[in-house]
This record gives C-alpha cells, sequence and structure tokens, in this order.
C-alpha cells in the first residue's frame, strides 16, 4: 500500500463475503475449506477490511461466550497489500464489540508482536497434531455413541471444563459432528466430537476426566479414520499427546495461548483435551 493509497473500510462481515474470506485463508496457507468458513461465521460476528475497490483484504471475528468472556481468532490481513495498521484496527473492531469482557486468542508467531500490543499475555500452549492414522487395536472400555439426549449433559460438561457458555458453538458442531461419550456407572463423564475440516477430519472438542479417559475417547476417532488424515488441538504434552502421535498425529506446531484481562480458574472435574480449534478454543 503506497502513501497515496486510502486505508481500507471496516464494515460488518456477512455472508456473501465468505468466498471472498476463504481465499484470504488459501493466499495465507491455511486448511480452512469454504464450509469451515461458514461454521465460524454461523456462530461468530466479524468484520471485514476491503480496499478501495471493495474487495475483501482482511478479515476477524470474535465469538462472546457468556457476558464476561469471549475468543478472538480469523484475523489475516492480505500479506500482498502490505496494509500497515490494518491488523491494529481489526483489533480495536473486535474490542470495541466485546466491550469488557476478557478475551482470548491462539496466536501465530506472526501475531505474537500485535496481540502482545494491545494487553493479551501469555498463558499456555496449544499443539498441533496431524498425520494419516495408523492402524490401532480395538479397546474395550466405557465409550459408546453420543445420543440426542444426551446433548443437556454435553453442554454442561463443556461448560465446566471450558469456564464459559459455548453453547451457540456446541449447536453448530451438533448438525456437523458424530461423537462418543464417556459413561461411568450411567453417568456421562466425557465426550469427544469429530467432523470434517481442512484436509481431512478433526476430533474436537474432547472433554474427560482425566488423560485415560480423553484416550478412551479418541480412540474411535482413530479407528474410523484409519489410513486417512485426522487433527487435533491439544494442550496437553503428556500421555494423551504421546498417544496421538503413536497413531500418526504427529506434532507439527505449538501456538500460545494469550488472554487480555484476568479470568478465575475454576475447580472442575473435567478438562479440554482438544479444542472445538483454534479460534473458538
Amino acid at each position: 500500500m503506497t502513501q497515496d493509497t486510502p486505508p481500507p473500510t471496516l464494515r460488518p462481515m456477512t455472508e456473501q463475503d465468505l468466498p471472498a474470506l476463504h481465499a484470504l485463508t488459501v493466499e495465507v496457507g491455511w486448511a480452512h475449506r469454504p464450509e469451515d468458513w461458514r461454521f465460524v461465521y454461523e456462530v461468530g460476528e466479524g468484520v471485514a477490511a476491503c480496499d478501495g475497490a471493495g474487495r475483501v483484504i482482511g478479515s476477524a471475528l470474535w465469538w462472546p461466550f457468556g457476558p464476561d468472556f469471549g475468543t478472538v481468532g480469523m484475523i489475516i490481513v492480505s500479506p500482498r497489500l502490505q496494509a500497515k495498521g490494518t491488523g491494529r484496527r481489526l483489533m480495536q473492531w473486535l474490542f470495541d464489540q466485546a466491550g469488557d469482557r476478557v478475551l482470548q486468542l491462539n496466536a501465530t508467531p506472526a501475531g505474537l508482536r500485535l496481540y502482545r500490543s494491545k494487553g493479551f499475555r501469555e498463558i499456555g500452549r496449544i499443539h498441533q497434531h496431524q498425520g494419516l492414522v495408523q492402524p490401532t487395536p480395538t479397546v474395550a472400555g466405557r465409550v459408546r455413541p453420543i445420543t440426542a439426549a444426551d446433548w443437556p449433559r454435553i453442554h454442561a460438561l463443556d461448560r465446566e471444563a471450558y469456564g464459559a457458555e459455548r453453547s451457540a458453538a456446541l449447536d453448530g458442531l451438533a448438525i456437523r459432528s458424530a461423537g462418543f461419550g464417556y459413561e461411568v456407572d450411567g453417568d456421562l463423564l466425557g465426550f469427544s466430537l469429530c467432523r470434517p475440516f481442512g484436509r481431512g477430519h478433526v476430533v474436537g472438542p474432547i472433554v474427560a476426566p482425566d488423560e485415560a479417559a480423553a484416550i478412551a475417547l479418541l480412540q474411535p476417532h482413530l479407528q474410523e479414520h484409519a489410513g486417512r488424515f485426522l487433527r487435533v488441538d491439544t494442550p496437553d504434552d503428556g500421555a494423551f499427546a504421546d498417544r496421538l502421535a503413536a497413531a500418526g498425529l504427529a506434532r507439527v506446531d505449538t501456538v500460545a495461548t494469550m488472554r487480555r484481562g484476568d479470568r478465575p480458574a475454576p475447580a472442575v472435574s473435567a478438562r479440554i483435551f482438544g479444542l472445538i480449534n483454534q479460534a473458538l478454543g
């Protein structure tokens, strides 16, 4: 962008922008399909940056998870246009929409400097595992397919493990995913969902009381996708991550989880072992 070129204009994202937004992710090398873009758009709120000809050159979305918390993501500026300052303007739009909410994101290395300058601090790491699933033995356990009757309990488990209300995202996943539950004495204590994404499928969220339960919830997805491409984004770097690697899902990337504002960690009996995606957490 030359000195005489006017800065991009910002406007609310619309459904008609989805093809251009998908092209933007292709340009920066992200794996999202058009269907993946539709999901994050339908459950969130976004802004598009446009050049003087009205072409979409940048994006940002946020997802309100209750009155006090939200996540932000899909923050992209076309590298072709060198739109200096556009990323900061996109972030400010998100802040204006989110109000006083605590905000969280998972940052690529390219965005760390911007996010730090906007008050985000690093609080953890997310590890991206993916690859062709190696043949895996059947493991007997307490895992069964989920049913429509399980969804109220799934909402409650996710709310406990994540510490925020993600009903809109879960409702969007319900029509896109197949899943399994971890049941003990008739009580559902964990769940895992799997849906098409990018080059194949992604498993997430995975909510479980411990690593053994998380591995049990992962196992049927490994069996169903043997020889096919599968992805899991996880904060775990212990036994669960080791199981992913043993199944052919190598760790290919690590990003920083960052937060703007303070959020107390609740005492919970369930944990997040797999993310919906890096944008929604």
